[in-house]
């Protein structure tokens, strides 16, 4: 092998590479197994040049040149195929194998008059006398100019077959790929024929040989664009496979051209080694040393083949998180509208939701004049149908109402992105064309889905957070309502009773016949009454009135020393009152209103289980009364205690003696309790107790800072 046949050698595995590609990802389709063809008739050019360039004789250089003088003249015949084929089949002939038939008869039949009498001759290189280069001979004979004929008239025949397709094929992506199809083909065959043209100008025909097998990788290298960038027949993951043999193949050939062919040479003239068996040798060991890099070659193309869907990815994982947090609807779209704009550079998006109530789906924004979409329109069965991104181009818009097609088409609506979550349309997300005269490609649209997918997870996630809200609300507003009624129901009966007393005393005092010591008992009563109802009302107000906390710091020792006075003073003074401290910490920041007024509730609530002790049991006096406040800490907590030996609360009603206006005594209002609950909550702390006969304590717990 020589260094002038490099170029076609690694056109050859580049082009025989592709064309499996394309084979094995739909191996029955008729328009894979056609471009397959198309595409192995190139590497069959390439193999021919590698033979002619590298042949020790006459007689395997004329056989690269019979090849090469057939393949010439077939290809154009594989391209009238592939138009009629790619990227859609809009005729009946391109599945008809009588017009494949015919479509290649004509090239055949004049190659086969031309045979052996074919237009080429070959010459060895003035450099290298043991390599042929070929070149045509312009003797026009009959047979020569059909053949030339009939490769011009097919070449425009393809070109028009494609070119009139552009304007049938719906989607921006099918229009891009014909149009990059017909563009490269054309410039393939121009170049073809300025390279021939070349010929009579360089007259070193190295030189003209070389640039001629260049031409042939700048083919290799066309096909190669195509899968890349326009994702020609969507050739999937086979492609990463295929260029990592086709680089590591090239390698190859370079290493045993620069390196191998220049040691084994040196060593056949130096020592006498066969250079063959040396060949093989150095190229297993190349082998060896290529193979561990296969994998690894093979990830970077994958990344470097899908870095725009690796970023997509990524991106749509960061807004899925974003997304985890329950947002209002306007709030979660205007999110997904500004991921949808910055990534996919789109000019504007439009979303489509339907109401509560209704199965119309209406734009989200604020404009007015957009139409709704009617849930049994063609649209919307469409959507439901593919259940993924659907291109407007592909919609048939005969089927659209005319008010849905003028708007699509006055903001230039691209794409129609279905949010579906189980089966159920929940959203429409329209995106419009791209910013700066971009297109979208074929990754994007598969993004596209994907993004569809976690927005619908996302959106139905927010809609189960909105029943649940919903339902909290209803139960809340029954709840309220319940407690409303109950709590009026109880002020009701509690300001009932002593109307009642004061109704009935009034009475009794207008009659004539009532003796001096009744009128004053009555009379009395009415004052009692009326003092009772004035604290049912007061401890109300204060249930009602419980403000914010104000916090500040807080000496215990000088509140306890408040309650101690506040209790001595009532009329119960016998009980015994102390207070002590289970930590030297004694001061706390609460609010110290609030906190004197939940205290001092629990004191008073003290002293009259100590008296109902003292009712009920005979053999203990109030004397024997005991009530002590004790402050602790825990871990995380001030604890304020209030300890007491009266009678204790029975395990029935221990469930109830927070609900306001439950009281076990005759005079109570049973707002006293709730009071101390409310303000406990305000100041960010709670309450518990534990109570047995003769031993109830109940204790405050507030925040450490």
């Amino acid at each position: 092998m020589n260094i002038y046949s490099l170029p076609a050698i690694i056109s050859l595995t580049i082009n025989f590479s592709i064309a499996f590609i394309v084979l094995m990802e739909k191996p029955r389709a008729a328009l894979h197994q056609w471009f397959a063809a198309f595409i192995f008739s190139f590497a069959i050019w390439n193999l021919s040049e590698i033979i002619i360039l590298n042949s020790a004789n006459m007689l395997p250089a004329l056989l690269g040149a019979q090849i090469l003088y057939r393949i010439i003249f077939l290809a154009p015949a594989f391209y009238v195929i592939i138009a009629y084929l790619f990227p859609k089949n809009f005729s009946r002939y391109g599945s008809n194998l009588f017009f494949f038939i015919a479509v290649f008869s004509p090239p055949i039949i004049m190659l086969s008059l031309s045979f052996p009498d074919f237009q080429i001759e070959l010459i060895t290189l003035r450099e290298t006398p043991l390599i042929y280069h070929y070149h045509f001979t312009f003797n026009f004979n009959f047979v020569f100019f059909i053949l030339i004929l009939i490769s011009i008239s097919y070449i425009v025949w393809g070109s028009i077959v494609l070119v009139n397709k552009i304007r049938r094929l719906h989607t921006i992506r099918l229009k891009n790929q014909t149009r990059f199809f017909v563009a490269g083909m054309t410039f393939i065959f121009i170049g073809f024929v300025i390279i021939i043209l070349l010929k009579g100008i360089i007259p070193n025909p190295a030189s003209y040989y070389f640039l001629s097998t260049i031409f042939t990788f700048i083919i290799a290298l066309f096909f190669f664009t195509a899968l890349i960038k326009f994702h020609l027949l969507n050739p999937g993951k086979l492609l990463s496979g295929g260029i990592t043999y086709s680089v590591l193949t090239a390698v190859s050939f370079a290493v045993y051209f620069f390196v191998i062919q220049a040691v084994s040479e040196s060593l056949e003239s130096w020592i006498g080694i066969n250079s063959s068996i040396f060949d093989a040798i150095l190229v297993v060991t190349l082998i060896f040393i290529i193979l561990p890099f296969e994998k690894r070659l093979q990830n970077l193309f994958e990344r470097w083949l899908n870095k725009d869907l690796h970023q997509y990815r990524k991106n749509i994982l960061l807004l899925f998180r974003e997304l985890q947090i329950y947002y209002e609807i306007d709030e979660f779209f205007m999110i997904v509208t500004r991921f949808i704009t910055d990534n996919f550079k789109t000019s504007a998006v439009y979303i489509f939701t339907n109401h509560p109530g209704s199965d119309f789906f209406f734009e989200i924004g604020p404009e007015e004049m957009i139409p709704s979409i009617p849930p049994d329109s063609y649209l919307i069965k469409e959507l439901k149908r593919q259940k993924s991104a659907v291109e407007f181009y592909e919609l048939n818009h005969n089927e659209l109402s005319e008010e849905c097609r003028q708007f699509c088409e006055s903001v230039h609506a691209k794409f129609f992105l279905p949010i579906i979550y189980e089966n159920i349309l929940m959203a429409i997300v329209v995106l419009c064309r791209k910013k700066f005269g971009l297109e979208y490609n074929e990754n994007e649209r598969e993004i596209m889905s994907i993004l569809g997918s976690e927005i619908a997870s996302s959106l139905r996630r927010n809609q189960i957070i909105e029943e649940i809200r919903g339902k909290d609300r209803k139960r809340f507003q029954l709840e309220k309502l319940a407690a409303l009624g109950q709590l009026t129901a109880s002020v009701a009966h509690e300001i009932r009773n002593p109307l009642n007393t004061i109704s009935t005393s009034a009475e009794t005092l207008l009659q004539k016949n009532i003796s001096e010591v009744d009128k004053s008992q009555l009379n009395q009563f009415i004052i009692e009454e009326s003092n009772r109802l004035n604290r049912i009302l007061t401890d109300f107000l204060n249930l009602a009135r419980i403000k914010l906390a104000a916090n500040s710091e807080i000496d215990i020792e000088n509140i306890f020393e408040r309650l101690s006075m506040e209790l001595q003073n009532s009329n119960m003074a016998e009980i015994k009152i102390t207070y002590e401290f289970e930590t030297t910490q004694k001061k706390i920041i609460s609010d110290p209103d609030l906190l004197f007024q939940a205290l001092l509730n629990l004191g008073l609530n003290a002293q009259s289980a100590i008296q109902e002790r003292c009712n009920k049991e005979k053999v203990f006096t109030c004397r024997q009364g005991i009530i002590k406040w004790v402050m602790s800490i825990d871990n995380n907590h001030f604890k304020l205690s209030v300890r007491d030996n009266g009678v204790g609360i029975p395990p029935e009603i221990r469930e109830s003696i927070y609900n306001p206006f439950f009281t076990t005594k005759k005079t109570g209002t049973g707002l006293g309790l709730s009071i101390v609950q409310q303000i406990t909550e305000v100041l960010s702390g709670f309450i518990s107790f534990t109570s047995k006969p003769g031993d109830t304590c109940f204790t405050i717990y507030l925040p450490k800072p």
